[in-house]
């Protein structure tokens, strides 16, 4: 059984951490064709292996040595996997949401779960513009063409007072690929206008084909929000021939770009720092060519009275942290795609593996909100349903 685990816990310690790194998308994708191949390829192998030579791949017991190549490199993979299964194993248990969320520090105000394809009566499908999304949500318990519309409250060390209230709204993993229709996305777009937000953050993934570019306009009509809609770019986004582009008709369309430099707003007394990290795959950032106008708000956001970071990758926690965030939003994992009963999620890809799948977690003097995303390019979901949410912050007094 430690074999077996250790084998398993092994490639996929791999697999999520290949998917952290800001290697060429191309290069990721050939990586994780290898990992899933050698993965299913070594137990067929030792099975046959141990077939073949009769053996259970132990060592005599005389002690002599083994008999072949084969045999010492069976036995040597097989303790490999079975000393990091022993070794892991506290670490991932330590990792599962019920130990790693803080759950005195959020609370569920409201959740609506819709199942779009019962949504409509008229025609069932009108949410579906792919085929392979099509033919796979009608895998039982399948949630890609699903959605939670959220409400949560946050709570908060230190919120200065007309903080109190503010409803931020988080979109995250948006993923234009042609697979859901605008319909889809208007699900959520319109329900969070209802919600007349005081902000809106986008963290990342936006656009993954260059043909989708002109469904922006269409998909993010209407939204606006007092105290600005801002976003950064995603892993996904660099797909593009040109990733500034999504930029462009946001910024068009009102949106602030956070990757391009950070931006300094005000709620009533107090001033906000927004920071943007699109980190390991763009570096944008502040530039030379920038105006007089920008540097200077990059010099008088030091002077903020509250800070709210944003980054694609939970992975970024501790920049967060270095850079005094109060709260922190984030995505890029999806929840993990599929959550199991009791263990929670398995693959996330994370240099941190499954440990900031979704949720809210706090490493003072920072709060992270990490987003399950609203769609994305694998056609499956299960236990780990899309979701759009409006944030309350409200402040937190630690116990003494």
């Amino acid at each position: 059984m430690a074999i077996a685990l250790g084998h398993l816990g092994f490639w996929i310690w791999l697999f999520n951490r290949v998917n952290s790194t800001g290697l060429p998308r191309k290069t990721i994708k050939r990586s994780e064709k290898i990992i899933v191949f050698v993965c299913g390829v070594i137990p067929v192998a030792l099975l046959w292996h141990a077939i073949r030579s009769r053996s259970t791949l132990d060592l005599p017991s005389d002690g002599s040595m083994l008999n072949s190549m084969e045999s010492l490199l069976a036995f040597a993979y097989c303790v490999f996997v079975g000393l990091f299964a022993f070794a892991m194993a506290p670490f991932w248990i330590a990792a599962r949401p019920q130990f790693t969320i803080a759950e005195d520090r959020y609370e569920i105000i409201e959740a609506e779960d819709i199942d779009t394809i019962q949504h409509s009566k008229v025609d069932s499908q009108q949410y579906i513009a792919g085929a392979r999304f099509r033919m796979m949500a009608k895998l039982p318990g399948n949630q890609i063409v699903s959605m939670q519309r959220n409400r949560k409250k946050l709570f908060i060390e230190d919120l200065p007072e007309d903080m109190v209230g503010l409803r931020i709204a988080h979109l995250s993993d948006v993923h234009l690929t042609g697979q859901l229709s605008t319909s889809f996305y208007r699900l959520a777009m319109d329900w969070l206008s209802d919600q007349s937000p005081d902000m809106i953050v986008l963290s990342g993934d936006i656009v993954d084909y260059e043909s989708q570019l002109k469904q922006l306009e269409k998909v993010f009509d209407g939204l606006k929000a007092r105290l600005g809609m801002h976003f950064i770019l995603g892993n996904h986004d660099k797909r593009l021939p040109t990733p500034t582009a999504v930029c462009d008709r946001l910024v068009a369309m009102g949106w602030t770009d956070l990757g391009r430099a950070e931006a300094l707003v005000s709620n009533g007394a107090t001033r906000i720092r927004l920071l943007g990290n699109e980190l390991p795959w763009f570096q944008r950032g502040v530039s030379p060519e920038f105006s007089g106008t920008e540097a200077l708000v990059s010099r008088e956001s030091k002077k903020a009275d509250w800070i709210l970071g944003v980054s694609h990758s939970p992975d970024q926690f501790k920049w967060g942290i270095s850079n005094r965030c109060n709260l922190l939003l984030c995505g890029h994992t999806h929840g993990g795609q599929i959550r199991l009963p009791f263990v929670g999620p398995i693959i996330a890809p994370s240099k941190y593996g499954s440990r900031y799948a979704s949720g809210v977690f706090l490493s003072d003097p920072t709060l992270m909100h990490v987003s399950r995303g609203l769609s994305g390019v694998h056609p499956f979901r299960w236990g780990c349903i899309p979701e759009v949410s409006v944030l309350e912050l409200e402040g937190f007094k630690v116990k003494s």
